[in-house]
């Protein structure tokens, strides 16, 4: 009996310690595949930061660019105003209301043109680009005398 006890109390050490290894492979298994998923994790997470910080960049560079587009245009707007206030200084210089009674086609044709020439100054202002016939202006019959250094680049006459 005592064999029997022995080998008894050696099977139920066996079992517990294959219990324990089991239980330890089983945990050994479950560690290793959370690693990896943390590494899949952190590997998002790298790409994720990588894709942010151009994105930052990029924002930065095209913040950068907008600063100088407001700068030009700011500038183009000062000018443009400083036109307008010329042009009101020399429309107040006359008596457009007695010329108009006494000549209303003449005056109706230079309000027409200059109104004309004017549209033209805020859409080149804006982005229209120049038309063939505007660069290749080289005579004041011909130029857009609102703002003939913007429309009219080949234009070397005085300007208004």
């Amino acid at each position: 009996m005592f064999i029997l006890g022995k080998l008894k109390m050696i099977l139920i050490l066996a079992v517990v310690f294959g219990a324990v290894g089991f239980g330890a492979w089983k945990y050994y298994q479950y560690t290793q595949e959370q690693i990896g998923i943390y590494r899949e994790n952190a590997a998002k997470a790298e790409l994720a930061q990588q894709a942010s910080e151009a994105a930052v960049k990029a924002i930065q560079k095209d913040l950068v660019e907008v600063q100088a587009q407001y700068t030009r245009v700011s500038d183009d707007f000062k000018v443009a105003n400083s036109r307008v206030d010329k042009l009101e200084s020399k429309l107040s210089e006359h008596e457009l209301g007695d010329l108009a009674q006494a000549k209303p086609k003449l005056i109706e044709r230079i309000v027409d043109k200059g109104t004309k020439d004017v549209l033209r100054c805020y859409e080149i202002l804006t982005g229209s680009p120049l038309t063939e016939k505007e660069i290749a202006v080289t005579k004041k019959s011909q130029a857009n005398t609102t703002c003939s250094d913007v429309a009219n680049p080949n234009y070397t006459g005085p300007r208004p």
